[in-house]
């Protein structure tokens, strides 16, 4: 065994009679080594991005939203919910929210808004907003403070201390029916890079949102924290099933269905397009190893004459191909990851926010992907190596050293 590893070895790295074979077998190393870096790279950045996206809609919709049927709201008291809620063992915490369309007006300048109303220190529980604070705190928890996003913010011309009119969307336009509205100030401002939430979602307190959309002994919905993001599917279904109507649950996963079946489908085009480079690399390894076939002709008529089968020389060969698909998973994955860690560490290639809803580009890699790649790309290689075994194999010793 020892044997047929350094002959393959020495076929690899000896100077051949034409030179283009040596660098071809560089060439061939070079190949797979890209083929698997940009592959690795590709599936970290694929899911660094879904997981940054992931994380930034969970940070302020939460795990599950349990809210009335069509928008209804829900009885501020129901024991059958409460006791669900405080018992479920997956349920780490629930919060009571008010979620209503208002119009946001400073000066002569006016939005439509959504109002989020739910209890400071609830929110820090449920939500990660409080965590993308830009300007001034996450602190509302006066009767008049609210919390806005930056764009918002910039829209309005409005900054931390500025005073601002609430409108409550349902009394506008209604004969005979007055303004609800209050007066408010801004405490905070936030952003999460996703344009749609920070020029739309304001942050107040329970007590103001009842207020000012006449709520009093009810709510928009409870918003529940699970264990982890993985049970929040198995959690809404067991309340779905427990409450019934007219409650509905619903996961973040399933407010958010269609961006995130947008990324899922993306992963598959990219990932083919450039698993071709790594096929490219198998056909160099072809094309290497059978021209090592043809040159070292001689040598292998030589090691049949001497003993060594037709499986001993479709062995050495298939060693070879083991030898280039090593090295070259092994280079690849080390530039992969190297090249990964130095973007996660430094962020040195910038992306514009306002498109992928983050500046820096990010990378996830996952151990289990990496060995995947490199597992395949390795008995790709084995693969390659068929043909120009079963090559070698063939020649017969007598024609091999005929002028020898």
């Amino acid at each position: 065994m020892r044997a047929h590893g350094f002959i393959a070895f020495r076929h690899l790295i000896s100077r051949h009679s034409f030179s283009y074979i040596s660098f071809i077998s560089i060439l061939s190393i070079i190949g797979l080594a890209i083929g698997v870096a940009v592959l690795i790279l590709t599936l970290g950045i694929l899911r660094g991005f879904e997981d940054e996206v992931q994380n930034k809609i969970i940070s302020f919709d939460g795990h599950i939203r349990l809210q009335g049927f069509l928008g209804a709201p829900i009885p501020a008291i129901d024991s059958k919910r409460d006791s669900l809620l405080h018992s479920h063992p997956y349920i780490v915490k629930s919060a009571p929210f008010i979620n209503q369309p208002a119009m946001i007006r400073y000066k002569r300048e006016t939005e439509g808004i959504l109002i989020e109303g739910i209890n400071q220190e609830d929110a820090r529980s449920v939500f990660g907003t409080h965590s993308l604070i830009k300007y001034g705190s996450f602190n509302y928890s006066d009767l008049d403070g609210i919390v806005v996003g930056e764009a918002l913010a910039t829209k309005l011309g409005v900054s931390v201390g500025d005073r601002i009119t609430l409108i409550d969307f349902n009394t506008i336009g209604i004969p005979g029916n007055p303004l609800r509205l209050t007066q408010a100030t801004i405490k905070g401002v936030y952003s999460t890079g996703l344009q749609e939430y920070d020029q739309s979602v304001v942050y107040t307190s329970l007590s103001t949102a009842q207020r000012l959309f006449d709520m009093k002994n009810t709510y928009s919905g409870v918003i529940i924290k699970t264990t982890d993001i993985q049970s929040a599917e198995r959690v809404s279904e067991d309340i779905q099933e427990t409450l019934g109507y007219p409650y509905y649950s619903s996961t973040w996963k399933e407010r958010h269905f269609n961006l995130f079946a947008w990324l899922s489908v993306q992963k598959y085009p990219i990932t083919i397009i450039f698993a071709l480079i790594a096929i490219v690399a198998i056909v160099n390894i072809i094309s290497s190893l059978t021209m090592i076939v043809m040159e070292k002709q001689k040598d292998i008529g030589v090691l049949r004459s001497i003993g060594y089968s037709k499986r001993d020389i479709t062995f050495i060969f298939f060693l070879e191909g083991g030898m280039i698909g090593i090295l070259g998973v092994l280079i690849g994955a080390g530039i992969a990851l190297i090249l990964g860690y130095v973007q996660m560490k430094f962020g040195i290639i910038k992306i514009p926010e306002e498109i992928y809803f983050m500046q820096i580009l990010p990378i996830l890699f996952s151990g289990l992907q990496v060995f995947i790649v490199c597992i395949i790309g390795f008995f790709m290689t084995l693969t390659a190596a068929m043909y120009p075994a079963w090559k070698a194999a063939g020649i017969l010793p007598a024609r091999a050293v005929r002028y020898e």
